[in-house]
């Protein structure tokens, strides 16, 4: 029993079968490289996250930095309402002694 002739590639056809096999790899290898090339590197990605932590450190600094003095404004702001209350009650009540005390006196 001998089998049909028609059947076995020829080598030319083997030889495009494997040039087309070979540029197949090629276009594949390329993708993947240009996969990878997008990719960050382990080094790249740490400096970003520690980049990131300084900006929020800033960040966070700079709110506590606010809020203090907007405290600081708040306590200044008291002690401003406090002085003119005093400003004003004062004279008043001295104005009322010195007409009590000289209403007394029959000045």
């Amino acid at each position: 029993m001998s089998e049909p002739q028609g059947q076995d590639p020829t080598p030319w056809e083997l030889l495009r079968a494997m040039q087309q096999m070979r540029d197949d790899l090629r276009s594949d290898f390329a993708a993947l490289g240009a996969r990878l090339a997008e990719m960050v590197t382990k080094i790249q990605y740490e400096a970003d996250r520690r980049t990131d932590e300084l900006r929020i450190k800033a960040v966070e600094d700079d709110i506590a930095q606010i809020q203090r003095e907007r405290e600081s404004e708040r306590q200044d702001a008291r002690g401003v309402r406090r002085l003119a209350l005093t400003a004003l009650i004062a004279p008043v009540v001295v104005g009322v002694i010195v007409a009590a005390v000289t209403g007394k006196l029959g000045l």
